[in-house]
């Protein structure tokens, strides 16, 4: 191989190998901003329908995994990174989340503040 081909292809294998694994391509309004191997936070526009949360957060995790994908409206209120359980997760941004999806159950849990 060409030296400056043989460079090319290390420099675009490292930087492949040392991309974090963030998903930023928009799905039904939503992106997701961050994730670890259970937990995926994602942000969706305003006023999405919850057909809208749900599709988006089936096509965030592998069918029939465990991965709960937290939702938010307002993503200067996620965190910036996923952590690796949702107990990790700040309260203070589990509190503003509109929504989870949990996906080995299949389950949308919409979030309410309670006053």
């Amino acid at each position: 191989m060409h030296p400056t081909l043989k460079s090319l292809a290390l420099v675009t294998s490292t930087l492949a190998m040392a991309a974090p694994s963030v998903t930023h391509a928009a799905q039904n309004g939503c992106t997701v901003k961050a994730r670890s191997d259970s937990v995926v936070l994602m942000h969706c526009k305003e006023n999405l329908s919850e057909t809208a949360w749900v599709e988006a957060a089936k096509a965030a995790c592998e069918p029939g995994k465990a991965c709960n994908v937290w939702i938010w409206e307002d993503p200067g209120k996620m965190p910036l990174v996923a952590p690796k359980t949702d107990a990790e997760l700040p309260k203070s941004a589990t509190g503003a989340a509109v929504a989870v999806w949990a996906n080995d159950t299949a389950s949308l849990i919409k979030l309410k503040k309670v006053r």
